[in-house]
């Protein structure tokens, strides 16, 4: 999942990105202050400012759209952060546990299938392929388990069909 959602670096780079506009936009905002003080001055005619403002309204309005997006790209980072860490926690206690489901006892095969429950979210079989299989499509749920055990409506899931993601 770390891989899927690229690295660190590209967190920072949104942070970087994320720093110049807003330095760009309070650069726009000292502009039009420098403009009105030079109009109250007399130094330029009120059609003149009219044009700078403009100009400088259009250039503020297209930072804002562009730190908007970088803040939404932030926001997507760090909930993909969130996902990654959470599953990577939960597979770790998985594999803390993994010891006791391999056992060959009643008990081992209790705690196989409450875990084939938290992890797989459906199965579902459909009609056979050309080569006599059926397929077969598992959709797998990432996630924390509900409170109550029960597997969470609301979880990120990934399919695969036959062996391949889809």
């Amino acid at each position: 999942m770390r891989q899927q959602f690229g690295s660190e670096d590209n967190a920072a780079e949104l942070e970087a990105r994320r720093d110049e506009l807003a330095k760009r936009l309070a650069t726009r905002q000292a502009e039009k202050d420098r403009y009105i003080r030079t109009y109250a001055q007399g130094h330029i005619s009120e059609e003149e400012l009219d044009v700078y403002l403009g100009d400088l309204k259009n250039q503020a309005h297209n930072l804002r759209l562009l730190l908007e997006s970088v803040e939404a790209d932030l926001s997507d980072r760090r909930e993909q952060t969130a996902l990654t860490d959470t599953t990577h926690a939960w597979l770790l206690s998985l594999r803390r546990r993994v010891a006791e489901v391999e056992e060959d006892t009643e008990e081992a095969f209790r705690e196989r299938r409450q875990l084939v429950k938290l992890l797989v979210n459906s199965i579902s079989v459909g009609k056979r392929q050309e080569d006599g299989r059926a397929e077969i499509q598992i959709t797998y749920r990432f996630g924390s388990p509900a409170s109550s055990g029960a597997p969470e409506e609301d979880s990120s899931v990934a399919s695969f069909k036959n062996g391949s993601r889809s």
